[in-house]
């Protein structure tokens, strides 16, 4: 039995992967120092060993239920089951509802049966938790985009990377953002270098800064 008390830190595993995430994974761990980004209860670390991705924690608190619901959840995502995936996160948004990874997972489960009002709502949910969660901005900024609001996104991303600065797919979706939707090439440019800085073997991004300086003629 986990002993669920405000001593214990929810971690969220971001794994980078082609496409980000598919769904954030939780474990608990003894809360802790960590060397990474921390604002108002939300850090962000790296993670090492060559591996691509990040650690979200937050200082939350889920019960045993709630955490086995959720893992299902996950589960049910992974193999599409948006659905069920749905009603089971309803569940764990009720018995934790101060936890921001199942507002998060709920959105991108409602994305994609393209009920993008739903999704808002609980976006806007977890960063009433959390303001400014780097999590919660990428993923509200990729629905507003898909809305077609895409000055509301670029704030969205810019209050994030203000907050996380390092949190690098708030950072190359924003460069997307300005690139293809909002034709603004000198930021377009920023982002897309600062990402590749941190990651140089995106080979995809290098392609796309060497396009956009070819553009601009530097």
């Amino acid at each position: 039995m986990l002993d669920m008390n405000n001593n214990m830190m929810l971690f969220a595993k971001i794994v980078m992967k082609s496409k980000w995430l598919l769904a954030i994974t939780l474990v608990l761990s003894l809360l802790a120092g960590c060397a990474g980004t921390d604002t108002e209860g939300v850090s962000v670390e790296r993670l090492k060993d060559d591996r691509e991705g990040f650690i979200i924690k937050e200082t939350s608190t889920m019960d045993d239920e709630s955490l086995e619901n959720f893992e299902h959840a996950v589960a049910m995502m992974n193999n599409n089951d948006y659905e069920n995936a749905i009603e089971l996160f309803e569940k764990v948004i009720e018995g934790s509802p101060g936890v921001t990874a199942p507002y998060v997972n709920i959105a991108m489960a409602y994305v994609k049966i393209d009920k993008l009002e739903s999704a808002e709502k609980h976006l806007q949910t977890a960063l009433a938790i959390f303001p400014d969660h780097p999590v919660v901005c990428n993923e509200y900024g990729l629905l507003l985009r898909k809305s077609g609001r895409f000055t509301e996104a670029r704030d969205v991303y810019e209050k994030a990377l203000k907050s996380y600065p390092e949190y690098l797919p708030v950072r190359r979706n924003l460069g997307i953002l300005c690139d293809l939707y909002l034709n603004d090439q000198e930021c377009a440019l920023k982002q897309y270098e600062k990402y590749s800085e941190a990651m140089p073997d995106d080979e995809q991004v290098k392609m796309w800064v060497a396009d956009l300086r070819m553009r601009l003629g530097r």
